[in-house]
């Protein structure tokens, strides 16, 4: 793997420099600063968490309506009678999206949202029975199969995202009413699963990691320890013991007809249950249930210090963020029909899965990650993906969603208002709204800036507590003004995440590379303290450490230069060979039909074609456009005009394409 190298402009001004050991034993474990001491500010994110609550919230919960997931309630709870509608999964939703207002009303109060939520709380209080079960599916269906179904579809899944809303909703209006319905089932299924009792695990991962915010948020260990078991139980047989299964059991699993969807969807393998957590070196199966998992297992090595799990997270880091991740940040191929990753350096375009509930999870995973190992190179994915894969499953106007989100299309493919299952509209609704949680992390001695967003955060301290409101218009411009105003003097460490994007590639592994990177001279991160320059020292971690015994006022100021830069493939990425793709900044550009009249997949980028980039006030809500001169079919030359992946498919429905042909010597243009 690569690390970037990005120079710094040399000090003229005295800050405490670090002595080179202490540089590299760079502070581990930090803690979150939530979103509900960050208030963002900025142009770019703050109107669109605003848009979350106003219209997709509340689009969400009315086509849950009409989708038949709040009746089922109303009908386990006997206020209504009638039929029960859709999937195992139709609960989740619901709890989805309760909590994605439950964060919203955190930033913004809604009095009648708030009250319409009450109201759907009494209704699933009301289906939870006398044990604590709730999953409206088995109830509502006879003969009711409570927990039968547990090791291979959605029972605990839902559970996982009822405990999640539970926990968002006390902490955003204080009240418990949905957090106590939450352990209520927590303790049902406390009762059921665990040594001694029942060996067997999730269907589809999600428990694990809400257990663990239930056990912080209640103080239980037993809920973590819990969260523990279904973890350290996958990779066995499953039932009345722990055991390993035998080679006729695995083999059984895991012989299937790759050609049949079904059979691919029963293996182990599907589900991360071939081998122990802890022995699991590549990222296999569906997307997102192993995401969630892995996001599960770096909570328990942050809560536990576990170096077995941390060895086995960095592994599967480096498996996919070094040969299964897109270049917008999402994963998954669908190779085999099972939304989930395929083959090393497999990453086709047209075909590209990258679910947009797979790129939220890849953002909360990797958000763990970064506090877990206090590293920017998993703070970069969480950014590229943020304003990449994630920002491309919602529509500006906030209503319609992508499931899939492909890097090519010949047109044709639009957002839906709502789909089936709808894991993903009710996704954007969650996380959306915790964009303020990535922005800062807090270590015993020092503040880590990972994202930059125009916000006012007070973080705590030792000594009471620091401000820090940043200023900027990121991510179109790279100038960033971060005002420190401590409420009581002392000394620490506030550390800069210098962004991948400004080194070798956008990530840190060798998957993606720009086209200049050992280009000399390239100007790089400058940083000023009070107006005057420094030179603060890397901390072999990606972060730029100033540390100083910092006052009120004290302005810190970031440039960082934002050039048009052409990213290549890894050459086994056979989809991207003699392919260029466009950043600037972190956006990833595209070609749509919209802009160019031309073919889009004979469209060939000459090595030597001059990029320029304008800003547009009018289109697609104000964005950066890219502008240059190309061949079509390989030979007319014409104007091009490339704008944000985000914002493709939000006009008329036509061609696009990331990776452009590149016309050259030696270089293909197919």
């Amino acid at each position: 793997m690569r690390t970037a190298a990005i120079p710094i402009v040399a000090s003229l001004l005295a800050v405490a420099l670090i002595p080179a050991g202490a540089i590299e034993e760079h502070p581990r474990h930090l803690e979150a600063v939530p979103y509900s001491v960050v208030r963002i500010t900025d142009g770019f994110w703050a109107p669109r968490i605003e848009r979350n609550q106003r219209v997709t919230i509340r689009a969400a919960f009315a086509e849950a309506e009409k989708a038949g997931n709040l009746a089922n309630f109303r009908i386990a709870a006997g206020w209504e009678a009638g039929q029960p509608r859709g999937s195992h999964a139709y609960d989740s939703d619901v709890y989805k999206i309760i909590e994605g207002a439950a964060y919203s009303l955190r930033i913004r109060p809604a009095p009648a949202l708030e009250a319409y939520i009450d109201r759907l709380i009494d209704a699933i209080a009301g289906a939870q029975q006398p044990d604590g079960y709730l999953n409206t599916y088995y109830t509502l269906r006879p003969p009711v199969l409570k927990w039968q179904m547990a090791p291979t579809e959605h029972e605990l899944y839902c559970a996982g995202h009822l405990l999640e809303a539970g926990v968002a909703y006390e902490q955003a209006t204080g009240k418990r009413a949905l957090l106590d319905v939450a352990r209520r089932l927590a303790d049902n299924v406390d009762a059921t699963f665990g040594p001694g009792r029942r060996y067997e695990v999730s269907g589809h991962q999600e428990i694990e990691l809400a257990l663990v915010r239930l056990s912080r948020a209640t103080g239980e260990r037993r809920y973590f320890d819990l969260a523990k078991f279904f973890l350290d139980e996958r990779g066995f047989a499953h039932g009345s013991e722990h055991r390993v299964p035998t080679a006729e059991e695995l083999v059984r699993q895991d012989t299937v007809d790759l050609k049949d969807r079904r059979s691919v969807w029963s293996t182990r393998r599907y589900r991360q249950d071939h081998l122990p957590v802890v022995r699991q070196e590549e990222a296999v199966g569906h997307a997102v249930r192993a995401e969630y998992m892995y996001a599960a297992m770096t909570d328990v090595a942050a809560e536990t210090g576990d170096e077995d799990y941390r060895r086995a997270v960095r592994g599967l880091w480096e498996d996919v963020a070094g040969k299964k991740l897109y270049l917008t940040g999402g994963v998954g191929t669908a190779e085999r029909g099972d939304e989930g990753f395929g083959t090393p350096y497999n990453l086709p375009n047209e075909k590209a899965y990258a679910e947009t509930c797979a790129t939220v999870a890849n953002i909360l995973w990797n958000h763990r990650m970064s506090l877990l190992e206090a590293d920017a190179r998993y703070a970069d994915i969480v950014e590229l993906a943020l304003y990449n894969g994630f920002l491309s499953g919602v529509s500006l106007s906030g209503d319609h969603f992508f499931y899939e989100n492909p890097l090519a299309s010949r047109g044709g493919v639009q957002r839906d208002a709502w789909s089936d299952p709808a894991c993903c509209p009710s996704n954007v609704a969650r996380l959306m709204p915790q964009v303020g949680n990535f922005v800062y992390g807090r270590g015993a001695d020092s503040i880590f800036v990972n994202l930059f967003v125009a916000s006012v955060a007070r973080i705590r301290w030792r000594n009471g507590a620091v401000r820090l409101t940043q200023t900027t218009r990121y991510p179109w411009d790279g100038r960033v003004r971060i005002v420190v105003d401590p409420t009581a003097a002392g000394e620490f460490d506030l550390n800069i995440r210098i962004p991948a994007w400004l080194g070798e590639g956008p990530v840190r592994t060798d998957l993606y590379r720009f086209e200049d990177a050992k280009a000399r001279g390239r100007p790089g991160m400058t940083v000023t303290i009070n107006g005057m320059p420094v030179a603060p020292p890397e901390t072999g971690n990606g972060y730029a450490r100033l540390r100083r015994a910092w006052k009120m006022g004290d302005v810190v100021q970031v440039d960082l230069p934002m050039p048009v830069r052409r990213v290549r493939a890894h050459a086994s990425v056979e989809a991207d060979r003699g392919r260029v793709a466009l950043m600037r900044g972190p956006i990833l550009y595209c070609l749509e039909a919209e802009d160019n009249q031309f073919d889009l997949p004979r469209f060939a980028l000459p090595p030597n074609a001059a990029i320029g980039a304008a800003w547009r006030d009018s289109l697609l809500g104000g964005v950066m456009v890219l502008h240059g001169r190309g061949l079509a079919g390989g030979r007319t030359e014409v104007a091009f005009e490339a704008i944000p992946y985000y914002g493709w498919a939000n006009r008329r429905p036509g061609a696009m394409t990331v990776w452009m042909n590149e016309k050259g010597p030696g270089v293909s243009s197919r």
